[in-house]
């Protein structure tokens, strides 16, 4: 092969390479996503963290209190408003309800004033002792009301249990949880957790990374793999799509390793050990609406059940997701809240049950 030969074959090569990219940069675009929100907002956290809020303002006359929307772990507002058709935030602000959703510390533009910086690490405590009561703090703080509504999906519906006990949860009125078991099977598939990805990388797990990438072609495959997230039979591969380009942050290691650790023990309790939340259920004596999804892997149904039934509260509903409890489909951990029949038949059931509780008690 002559030196001309082997340069223009490398050109070509270089070429189809940029051709490449240049699709697949274009195929990816589509999937960028921002939620639609009214107004943003942030709430301030006793230890110096600007936890970013997202208004979606009520249609007509709004209801006495507004709600509060709050993700799981690796997670973001992104799974409460992914498409207009499968959005959670939006279907609730039709019916009334001043809905808020938060971007917890660690992810988005949730971060102290000095951005994003390595070194920085954050834990479950940080979420049931600061995060959640600044959070509600602002949202009453700018709507005007005394309590508000908390949907926590997964870990978010955890810290409600926790915070509960520990007495920073005295002005949510009532909790709709998803997919939030307090003791959590080794069998399960979390993320991070029981299952990849398994790599640290400067003090984070590298969720955000592969989710970008490879993400958005699982989710057009309908790849086994995504089913403890996404079922690919109550799932708009656009959505899934856009979920795991957008939504999904790296986590700190001090949380994941925290979790691991409940796993592996079988237990929730604070990082120091001190308040072993899953002993004290029955302190949680709030309204709860538990909801589990029938074919959680991450979260199973079973687990979310024991939680349930080891709350104290007086009003309490469990609804389980599923083809034998009256639904469509077995729903999954993520189409709970994002997938096909999430709208007819999930988010209908959560406004009706918010709506029962914006009576006087």
């Amino acid at each position: 092969m002559t030196g001309a030969t082997r340069e223009s074959g490398l050109l070509q090569g270089a070429a189809t390479l940029a051709a490449a990219l240049f699709t697949l940069g274009r195929s990816y675009r589509r999937f960028d996503w921002s939620t639609a929100e009214d107004e943003r907002h942030t709430a301030r956290t006793a230890d110096g963290w600007n936890l970013a809020l997202y208004r979606y303002r009520a249609a007509g006359r709004p209801r006495p209190f507004p709600v509060i929307c709050s993700h799981g772990m690796a997670g973001s507002r992104f799974i409460f408003d992914l498409h207009p058709r499968y959005s959670l935030a939006r279907y609730l602000a039709r019916h009334g309800f001043d809905t808020w959703l938060v971007d917890l510390r660690g992810r988005g533009d949730s971060w102290p004033d000095g951005g994003n910086a390595r070194s920085l690490q954050w834990n479950f405590d940080d979420f049931v002792e600061r995060d959640l009561p600044a959070v509600v703090g602002r949202t009453c703080e700018i709507n005007g009301a005394t309590q508000t509504f908390w949907i926590g999906m997964e870990m978010s519906g955890q810290a409600l249990y926790a915070a509960a006990i520990a007495g920073t949860a005295t002005a949510i009125r009532a909790a709709v949880t998803c997919g939030s078991p307090v003791l959590t099977p080794p069998t399960a598939l979390v993320p991070g957790v029981t299952s990849a990805p398994k790599a640290r990388r400067r003090g984070r797990v590298p969720f955000g990374a592969g989710s970008r990438l490879a993400g958005p072609i699982l989710a057009y495959l309908g790849a086994r793999v995504l089913e403890s997230s996404f079922r690919a039979c109550n799932s708009d591969p656009l959505v899934v799509a856009r979920y795991m380009r957008n939504g999904i942050p790296d986590e700190a290691t001090d949380l994941v390793d925290q979790f691991a650790l409940w796993v592996r023990e079988r237990t929730m309790c604070s990082r120091d050990g001190s308040v072993v939340y899953s002993e004290r259920l029955d302190e949680v004596r709030l309204p709860l609406l538990v909801m589990a999804a029938a074919r959680d892997l991450q979260r199973p149904a079973e687990a979310v059940r024991e939680a349930f039934d080891a709350c104290g509260s007086s009003d309490k509903t469990f609804l389980r997701a599923g083809v034998a409890g009256g639904f469509s489909v077995d729903f999954g951990h993520d189409d709970l809240l994002a997938g096909l029949a999430a709208p007819a038949e999930v988010f209908s059931r959560i406004a009706d049950w918010l709506v029962a509780r914006c009576e006087p008690r």
